[in-house]
């Protein structure tokens, strides 16, 4: 835009010379059609510009490592009026790596609606954010430039894939129960009845029974006597080693969940330490851990989960895993 902002000037000293040694007409109107010619270029683009609208979308929430995601960032009119020059700057960042790819883009000539698509090839999992940036347009003449609301940031997980971890071994055991989570179907038909206390939730009323007796009565789910399986692992270290990690954990919970194995996973955050705890017992608890597995940084060094005292409320079987061997288990 400066550039243009120099050529104008240049053309308007032009005239003005051209007035101050012409006496004739003509070098004073073409004096004073250059000095309101922006102005006029501004009027006649300024509803164009006003109406600029931008929404930026992903092909799809969730994929795979390996996976060729898909941005498209859509550039609309409202007014369907003709936009000179849209420029913006696309930034695509991972969470997990600390990945950045930034880059301006020029968009010309957009008469109502235009969109643009950007590809990228995943290399490693992440919790990968495409935010587009630093939007501006610009009127017919290219010397003035408003700026454009910027589309709310789109955010995809690029999972592992899951390593199928082949039989595991259990220990059934017996001890301090382990209460199951409320409101599973893995309950199946199998529970006991007692009458409703503030707390419990809806989906466990047995309304049969409530009908019959005349007052709320609820499901009580079974206690397994079983430990606890605990998934552990690091969250640190050279990307490919992360990745076989989370390719083996993946595997190991899902084999669980086959099993009607309820369990938990936990990490320390690698910066800070916090120990971060999810409880497993389905499918939807599954993509909350890994959200979350996803979206925490994963540096070269970190602290190790081994060795910490982890508090379980029962008896559990840790299983640890690394991405140099074949994961492990300790009572």
């Amino acid at each position: 835009m400066l550039i243009r902002w120099i050529l104008y000037a240049i053309i308007l000293l032009l005239a003005l010379l051209g007035q101050l040694l012409d006496v004739g007409y003509l070098f004073h109107f073409i004096f004073y059609a250059v000095a309101c010619f922006p102005l006029l270029g501004l009027a006649v683009s300024l509803p164009a510009m006003l109406g600029c609208r931008a929404v930026l979308t992903a092909s799809e929430r969730q994929g795979v490592r390996g996976d060729t995601v898909r941005w498209t960032l859509s550039l609309s009119n409202r007014f369907h009026l003709p936009v000179s020059r849209t420029t913006y700057r696309l930034r695509v960042s991972n969470r997990m790596t600390g990945e950045v790819h930034s880059g301006r883009s020029v968009l010309r000539d957009m008469v109502s609606e235009e969109d643009r698509v950007w590809t990228l090839e995943t290399d490693h999992c992440g919790a990968v954010e495409c935010r587009a940036d630093r939007l501006w347009v610009f009127d017919c003449l290219g010397l003035f430039a408003l700026p454009v609301r910027a589309p709310a940031g789109s955010v995809l997980l690029i999972g592992p894939i899951p390593e199928h971890p082949g039989p595991i071994e259990l220990p059934e055991g017996t001890g301090t129960a382990v209460p199951l989570p409320r409101g599973k179907s893995t309950f199946g038909e199998t529970y006991e009845l007692r009458p409703y206390r503030e707390g419990d939730s809806l989906r466990m009323i047995h309304w049969k029974m409530t009908a019959k007796r005349d007052e709320l009565v609820t499901r009580e789910p079974p206690e397994d006597p079983r430990p606890l399986p605990v998934l552990t692992f690091d969250h640190f270290g050279l990307m490919d080693q992360v990745d076989r990690t989370l390719d083996r954990l993946a595997g190991l919970s899902l084999a669980l969940l086959d099993q009607e194995r309820p369990h938990e996973v936990r990490w320390l955050h690698p910066e800070t330490g916090a120990l971060r705890c999810f409880r497993v017992a389905g499918e939807r608890d599954w993509a909350s851990c890994l959200a979350a597995i996803l979206s925490d940084p994963a540096p070269l060094r970190g602290r190790s989960i081994l060795g910490q005292s982890q508090a379980a409320g029962g008896p559990i079987y840790q299983i640890h895993v690394d991405g140099k061997e074949v994961p492990h288990g300790e009572a």
